[in-house]
């Protein structure tokens, strides 16, 4: 069973629901926050198909403090702004609204690549439209039995003066050098410490303040509650980091029900996506961020990922090693087939249809095999639709050739990104010294294939594979080690594509260099 739908059978079937996801965005999204925007929005996706009333949010947490500088960022540049507000800091495009913006806005445009198309809401907006101002108070005048619960979950002694709230100074403009020690029912008193954290400097600036209308935050631990009843998110799942006992969703979910008196959303805990990351960071190409998943996968296929693998199981996706992506797309395949075999009555059938951004067609198309496709794209002479065509025994239609042309485009970046050396074909210039190991036999097979290749007339790669199979019956020669000695003096490996398609392609581009390479043998 698709893990999405054995984990909507726990939810109730009769309350109107909401998913719901949130980050902060504070540089650019890692891929491997695609597994919670993903899982969220799978899970809605299964809730809608087993019929429930739902709908998906998604929340920037734009009124997070900068507590960290970006690598990539300008220290010069950004120092200054250290401890403000997201929503607060310049962009670096010079266009955005803000950095957290443009940030949000990179990482919304990924996910909806993928066909997740959640409810934006912007934290910073909530808070300045006052739809936290009952929470936060409700927080304030409950703040010992906040206490209580960080000392029972988390054993953790807040002291006497302690609120769960970082104020916006009004000189400075930061919040994470806020400290608020007092509140007496309408305004908290505060002082923005020089010395507070590690990762910004206050102004010194003391007073009291409004915390309402976007004037404050709670503190993370209260803040991600406050979100809950604010939105009524009855479903959301988190990182094992946050899952942790006597962690950050202990805590919030204490103080939802004993502060906000709600009951806390469904919860899972879900793992990460993985990626190697020395292999990332090489010459090969790099996937760091997010919005690069679809440069390298079809967004059906990176959905396939996500569907294929339960969300209690870690993804390791490493595109480095070669066989990686052939395997995905081959795994993905046999889904298909079995989807327009018995539909979704099989798990892999109803993996493959909720992979799908789009309605699937009820008329079934030929998916060219991915690992074929980059053999066949290495051979310029060598025509993919008439390749293809020959695979299917038949013309493709006009939807597979744009299959086959969309897959071109990814087998391209396989090749030049990922691809081992093993996998990139090339004519060499010259016989390589492995040919000196060749045998008698297969020394006559070659010889023989220059023979009928010079006045051969073959329209196609296959026809010429036949021959090929031909010439192997009539010298008695096992067709593996035929195969292996043309592979040898043409391409220094002991392995490749189709033979016929590859001596094809050499007879259009340079017959005569061909057959002096056999007869070189």
């Amino acid at each position: 069973m698709y893990w999405a739908d054995r984990l909507v059978e726990k939810l109730d079937k009769q309350k109107k629901h909401r998913v719901d996801d949130m980050k902060t965005p504070s540089g650019h999204a890692h891929v491997g926050s695609l597994r919670a925007i993903g899982t969220h929005g799978l899970v809605y996706e299964a809730m809608r198909h087993a019929g429930l009333d739902v709908d998906f949010t998604y929340v920037v947490n734009d009124m997070d403090p900068m507590d960290g500088l970006p690598v990539y960022l300008d220290k010069d540049t950004y120092q200054e702004h250290m401890g403000k507000p997201l929503y607060a800091i310049p962009a670096p495009d010079g266009v955005s609204e803000s950095l957290a913006a443009q940030y949000a806005h990179e990482y919304i445009s990924a996910f909806n690549a993928l066909g997740f198309r959640p409810t934006i809401f912007w934290s910073s907006q909530l808070y300045k439209d006052g739809k936290a101002n009952d929470i936060i108070r409700k927080i304030l005048d409950n703040v010992e039995v906040v206490r209580k619960i960080y000392k029972e979950v988390a054993d953790q002694d807040k002291p006497e003066g302690w609120y769960p709230l970082q104020v916006i100074c009004p000189d400075c403009g930061k919040i994470g050098s806020s400290l608020v020690t007092d509140w007496d029912g309408e305004k908290v008193t505060f002082e923005c410490k020089k010395d507070l954290v590690e990762w910004a400097v206050g102004c010194g600036h003391t007073g009291m303040i409004s915390p309402f209308d976007g004037n404050a935050k709670l503190m993370w631990k209260l803040d991600w509650p406050a979100h809950w009843k604010m939105l009524g998110v009855t479903v959301e799942g988190a990182g094992k980091d946050h899952m942790t006992s006597g962690g950050s969703h202990e805590i919030a979910s204490r103080v939802m029900r004993e502060v906000l008196n709600e009951t806390p959303p469904f919860a899972f805990l879900h793992e990460f996506f993985l990626i190697d990351g020395a292999k990332m960071g090489s010459s090969k190409g790099n996937a760091t961020n997010a919005s690069d998943m679809v440069e390298i996968l079809p967004p059906e296929l990176a959905r396939f990922l996500l569907v294929r693998t339960p969300f209690q199981r870690a993804i390791n996706f490493n595109p480095s090693v070669s066989n990686t992506i052939p395997d995905l797309f081959d795994e993905y395949d046999r889904c298909a087939k079995e989807w327009y075999k018995v539909g979704d009555d099989s798990p892999m059938g109803r993996m493959y249809q909720a992979s799908q951004i789009d309605e699937i067609s009820k008329t079934e198309s030929y998916l060219p095999r991915f690992r074929d496709l980059a053999q066949v794209i290495q051979f310029p002479s060598v025509d993919p639709v008439a390749y293809f065509s020959g695979r299917k025994g038949s013309a493709l239609n006009e939807v597979e050739q744009a299959i086959l042309s969309r897959r071109i485009d990814y087998a391209r970046t396989w090749l030049e990104k990922y691809a081992d050396t093993q996998d990139v074909y090339t004519v060499l210039p010259e016989l390589p010294e492995s040919a000196s190991k060749l045998d008698d036999a297969q020394k006559k097979f070659l010889h023989n294939c220059a023979d009928f290749l010079d006045s051969a007339h073959s329209t196609s790669g296959d026809e010429l594979q036949s021959q090929l199979f031909e010439q192997t019956k009539v010298l008695e020669i096992p067709p593996q080690m035929a195969f292996q000695a043309l592979y040898t003096v043409l391409l220094g490996k002991t392995h490749g594509p189709k033979a016929g398609w590859v001596l094809f392609d050499l007879l259009r581009k340079d017959k005569e260099f061909l057959l002096k390479r056999l007869r070189l043998s």
